[in-house]
């Protein structure tokens, strides 16, 4: 609880939000390290305090579950302690199913860590977002920034706001070649796959999503939420489960005279679906895998054909802002084919403006090569 509110000062937010991540982590069982979380979260941070203008960030430091060494504190320090909380949150993930599976999926920490945010400052807040450093909540149409959206174009009676995912492509544009002794090279002449340059930025290299706005329905299945403290009761990553609707009692419903049906789920006014091209939007920039990429040269061609659904393109070709329908749907340079639709607004506006705040924490190109470098993976038990 923050001490101001202990101490009865404490003025209630409009929106806040929750982080759990970590300097250091696998994603899936025995995958690879990924170590780019403090670059993410120095971008992530300033993006959503100063164009999203989010009230307060708490982020949930899970680096002590992985490494002896380092944290994410170097990054949460550089931010004003009225804008920025780091939860020490040094607990690993438990997962019930070992041995039967090898994939600890299961973030056990995660949602200890989300219920804590949930339950600890919800009450001070009116609307409350728990996503992750690879997802932008983008204000759109014209609204400014989320706390204008949510104080103006929101109405009392809607409690929980869902922004449908899908992962975006990265960039070519964004990228540089990328070798590794192996498959996708044995030297730069040789290298066959591409990863994103040091010096780009996340958000403009993944602002190319598969498809165009609005989002399709199908993306509704890893969405996720705003919502109002008061009323949710229990979230889980991308649900609501629990809420002061579905936790009424049928006698309080029939005095109240409120409708009270068996299975109880929420439904518009109460929760509903943002309006992409409105009110907002959520850029899912989630890291591509370099040997992911190794056939990009055949496969992202005009003159390839997918043999299956899974034999596709792993890079991105962005459509032109200006393109048109009649126009070609390729690029005449090298003949790859537009495979992905960037966000005008983030390209004309919030990535030039977000590129210029982060000139105040200095080279960002040797700001990534430093946080990305300054941690040690400890064994995980």
């Amino acid at each position: 609880m923050p001490s101001s509110a202990l101490e009865g000062n404490y003025t209630k937010q409009t929106l806040i939000g929750c982080v759990w991540a970590s300097a250091q982590f696998t994603t899936r069982g025995n995958s690879p390290v990924d170590s780019s979380t403090s670059s993410r979260l120095l971008e992530w941070l300033t993006f959503h305090l100063y164009i999203a203008n989010i009230d307060h960030i708490y982020v949930y430091d899970n680096s002590g579950a992985h490494t002896d060494k380092g944290s994410l504190e170097n990054i949460t320090k550089l931010f004003p302690p009225n804008r920025v909380t780091r939860i020490d949150w040094p607990f690993p993930v438990c997962n019930n199913n070992i041995p039967a599976h090898w994939n600890t999926g299961e973030r056990s920490s995660q949602y200890a860590a989300e219920a804590s945010c949930r339950i600890r400052y919800g009450p001070y807040a009116e609307f409350l977002a728990s996503f992750d450093t690879d997802e932008y909540l983008t204000p759109m149409g014209n609204w400014s920034d989320l706390k204008q959206w949510l104080t103006q174009g929101v109405s009392s009676d809607t409690n929980i706001l869902s922004f449908f995912s899908s992962k975006a492509s990265a960039n070519y544009d964004f990228m540089q070649p990328y070798w590794d002794g192996g498959e996708c090279g044995l030297n730069e002449t040789d290298a066959k796959c591409v990863t994103k340059r040091p010096d780009a930025l996340y958000i403009e290299t993944y602002n190319c999503d598969i498809n165009p706005l609005p989002k399709p329905d199908w993306a509704e299945r890893a969405k996720k939420q705003i919502y109002r403290p008061s009323y949710v009761l229990n979230h889980y990553v991308h649900y609501s489960t629990v809420t002061r609707g579905t936790a009424m009692y049928y006698a309080e419903a029939k005095r109240r005279k409120l409708h009270w049906p068996r299975y109880y789920s929420e439904h518009k006014p109460s929760e509903r679906r943002i309006d992409d091209l409105k009110e907002a939007t959520m850029i899912h920039t989630k890291s591509s895998v370099p040997q992911e990429t190794r056939e990009h040269k055949v496969k992202c061609h005009k003159d390839y054909t997918m043999r299956n659904q899974y034999d596709k393109c792993r890079v991105g070709f962005a459509q032109p802002l200006d393109w048109k329908i009649g126009d070609i749907d390729f690029r005449e340079s090298d003949g790859f084919k537009y495979n992905c639709y960037p966000n005008p607004r983030l390209a004309k506006e919030f990535i030039p403006k977000l590129r210029s705040l982060l000139e105040s924490f200095g080279n960002y190109t040797s700001f990534n090569s430093l946080v990305e470098g300054s941690v040690h993976v400890r064994k995980r038990f």
